[in-house]
């Protein structure tokens, strides 16, 4: 029983450990918005000693995916974003800001499916979204905004969660007596999320370790 409880207390130390090293940058605060059925994101995110502002076109998925969008169906919450749909803004990071950058990268938010209420007014429908992505940044020279990979002054993963709103106007009852409504906006609110440190990974696996080599000890005195 000792040998297990160490090896796997080793294990942890081992592997979980130097992954959280290469975790990127977690966006904690701010939000992405999206308004108008051919609107582009607006976005500004939050992290450890990191900031970036910006907006864009319109996204390469949008999470309007209905016109009109009827009571009693699914509309999902997923939205995808790249290339020129990020847009260009201002970047903050480690007290360093950098105006005039285009962006570049991926930022895809996963949410789940809801079902579109039955009302007479507008509606508010709310899920939970986690969040994953890349950015470049490049200092805009003029011309087509383009960011090459080659000539990005920054770049980092990113990922996060939070709550999805999606706001729907009413325009009326059909036939059958569903409501219809259009699409208005879409916001993206992140939150932050409690995920352990590696020096509490470190600690709680040696604290294990610990544990167990006092437990074989205790049982040889006793032989």
């Amino acid at each position: 029983m000792s040998k297990l409880l160490i090896v796997l207390c080793a294990f942890l130390m081992l592997t979980l450990t130097p992954s959280v090293k290469a975790d990127p940058i977690v966006v904690t605060s701010g939000s992405l918005s999206v308004t108008g059925i051919s609107g582009g994101p607006h976005y500004s995110l939050f992290g450890e000693n990191f900031s970036v502002n910006g907006g864009g076109e319109q996204g390469s998925s949008q999470p309007q995916s209905c016109f009109p969008c009827v009571s009693g169906n699914l509309i999902g919450l997923n939205g995808f974003f790249a290339g020129s749909s990020l847009g260009s803004g201002h970047l903050t990071i480690e007290g360093m800001t950098f105006n005039n950058l285009v962006f570049a990268g991926t930022f895809q938010f996963t949410g789940a499916a809801v079902t579109i209420p039955a009302a007479t007014t507008n509606v508010s429908i709310t899920a939970p979204f986690t969040f994953a992505g890349d950015l470049r940044a490049c200092v805009f020279q003029g011309g087509p905004p383009d960011c090459s990979p080659g000539d990005a002054i920054f770049s980092t993963d990113l990922v996060g969660q939070g709550i999805a709103t999606i706001q729907l106007n009413f325009i009326g009852i059909n036939a059958s007596g569903n409501s219809l409504y259009t699409f208005n906006s879409v916001t993206y609110n992140f939150q932050s999320a409690e995920v352990p440190e590696p020096m509490t990974i470190t600690l709680l696996a040696g604290g294990l370790m610990g544990l167990g080599a006092k437990w074989k000890f205790a049982k040889k005195r006793r032989v």
